[in-house]
C-alpha cells in the first residue's frame, strides 16, 4: 500500500526529494484506536515528519528544519533541536479555537500592515495563508512555535525537558547541558574518562534516558578521551553509562543509541547490530528484544507499545567493524517500527521507499490523531494570538 504524503517545502536542496513510503494494513487503525500520532526527525532529509491516520488511510505531513534532530512530545508542547537552535512548540488553545470555529474566516480582511509582503509577494501569502487556515482547520491540535534557543553547533543529539527544565546531549563537548537564555549550554554532566570540557567529540555521547525527571543513563561510541578518538574505535566500544553514579554499567556495545526507561527497565538501540537490547537494573544482566533490518535508532513507547526507528547504511558504513555487518548489508530500511515490548515481535510498520535514508528520533503525540506544528515562518503565525490577562 503506498503512502501518499504532503508536498514538501523549504530548504531547495531537499525540496524535490521522494518522501514516499509504504506501510502496513493496520497502522492507521492502531493509531486511531490509541488516539496518537507520531513524530520523527530526518536530518538528512531536513524534516521533521508527523505521521498520522486519516480516514482509514495514512498521511504523513512534513515540516522543514535544518538538520532536526532530537525529539521531545507531551500534550502541552514539542520541542526539536535544529543545527544550531533548539525550539519550542506549545500547544495553542485560543488560536486554534478561532480558527475551527470559524472566527479567522474573514483573515482577507486584515490589515495589511500585518502582511509580510516585504518579503512574500501578497498573492503567494495568501495562498500560504488560505492552505495553511485550511489545515488547522482539519487538526485536532496545533502547536505553535513559541520559543527558541541558539546553542551554537553543539550537534545536539537526545533532548528532554526535567524537573530542572531542558536538558540535551551536547555531543561536540562531551556533556550533558541544560539549556538557558543567558548562555550556549550549561554544562551539567560529563563522563568520568572525559577529562576536559573541549569541542572535540571525543566519545560520541549521544543518548539520554530520563527517570524521575533528571538524567539517569547515557550512551557513547566508545570511551576515548582524545578528539575525535571514537571515529578510531568505530565498531562494539560503545558504553551504557549510569549518569548517577557516573560509571560505565555496559560495554562492548554496538555503536549504541537512544536509551530509554520505562517499566523499571533501560532500553537501548544496539545500532551496529539492528538490535534493541534490555538492561535490567536489578540483576545487570542485559538481553536482544529485538533486531529489526536497519541502524536502529530513536526510541519511544506508549504502554506495552514501542515505536522505534530504522535507518539505511551509509556508504562509509560498510568499511565500519560492527557485528551485524553482514546482515544488515543485505536487509537494511529506513522506517518506523512498531513493537510489543513483552515479545519483541513487530506489530506495524512504515517503510520509506524513497529518498529517505535516515531516522534520529521518534516521538508520540498523545490525544491527538491530527496535529498540525506551525513555524515561526509560516504566513499563519501572524495572526495567532495567546493571551494572558492579570
Amino acid at each position: 500500500m503506498i503512502l501518499s504524503t504532503s508536498n514538501p517545502s523549504g530548504n531547495c536542496k531537499t525540496e524535490n526529494l521522494d518522501f514516499s513510503s509504504t506501510y502496513s494494513d493496520n497502522l492507521p487503525e492502531i493509531l486511531s484506536q490509541l488516539g496518537i500520532s507520531l513524530l520523527a526527525t530526518s536530518y538528512h532529509s531536513q524534516r521533521l515528519i508527523v505521521v498520522r491516520p486519516k480516514s482509514g488511510k495514512l498521511e504523513t505531513k512534513l515540516k522543514a528544519f535544518p538538520r532536526p534532530m532530537g525529539l521531545y512530545a507531551d500534550d502541552n508542547r514539542v520541542t526539536l533541536s535544529t543545527l544550531n537552535q533548539v525550539i519550542d512548540f506549545k500547544k495553542s488553545k485560543n488560536g486554534h479555537r478561532a480558527i475551527v470555529n470559524g472566527e479567522f474566516d474573514n483573515y482577507e480582511a486584515l490589515p495589511s500592515k500585518l502582511q509580510d509582503t516585504e518579503l512574500k509577494e501578497l498573492t503567494q501569502f495568501r495562498r500560504e495563508l488560505d492552505e495553511q487556515v485550511q489545515s488547522v482547520k482539519s487538526a485536532d491540535s496545533l502547536f505553535v512555535e513559541r520559543a527558541s534557543l541558539s546553542t551554537g553547533l553543539i550537534n545536539t543529539h537526545d533532548i528532554a525537558w526535567g524537573n530542572e527544565g531542558l536538558w540535551v546531549v551536547n555531543s561536540v563537548f562531551s556533556c550533558l547541558c541544560k539549556l538557558s537564555p543567558d548562555y550556549s549550554f550549561i554544562s551539567a554532566w560529563k563522563p568520568s574518562f572525559i577529562s576536559e570540557l573541549k569541542p572535540d567529540n571525543r566519545c560520541h555521547l549521544n543518548g539520554m534516558a530520563m527517570l524521575d525527571g533528571a538524567p539517569r543513563y547515557a550512551t557513547a561510541f566508545s570511551q576515548s578521551n582524545t578528539e575525535e578518538g571514537w571515529r578510531d574505535e568505530l565498531g562494539s566500544n560503545g558504553v551504557l553509562i549510569d549518569v548517577l553514579e557516573n560509571k560505565v554499567i555496559k560495554s562492548q556495545i554496538s555503536m549504541p543509541h537512544s536509551p530509554r526507561c520505562h517499566l523499571g527497565k533501560v532500553y537501548y538501540c544496539a545500532s551496529g547490530d539492528g538490535a534493541i537490547h534490555v538492561y535490567d537494573t536489578k540483576t545487570g544482566t542485559t538481553r536482544v528484544l529485538a533486531e529489526l533490518p536497519g541502524f536502529t535508532r530513536g526510541m519511544t513507547f506508549f504502554g506495552d507499545l514501542m515505536v522505534v526507528g530504522t535507518s539505511t547504511l551509509r556508504t562509509s558504513d560498510g568499511k565500519m567493524n560492527f557485528t551485524g555487518n553482514e546482515r544488515l548489508l543485505e536487509e537494511n530500511q529506513c522506517g518506523i517500527w512498531l513493537l510489543d515490548i513483552n515479545t519483541g515481535k513487530v506489530i506495524s510498520s512504515l517503510i520509506f521507499s524513497g529518498d529517505v535514508k535516515q531516522i534520529y528520533d521518534i516521538a508520540i503525540v498523545t490525544n491527538s490523531t491530527a496535529p498540525e506544528v506551525l513555524q515561526s515562518s509560516d504566513a499563519l503565525s501572524s495572526f495567532i494570538f495567546e493571551i494572558c490577562q492579570e
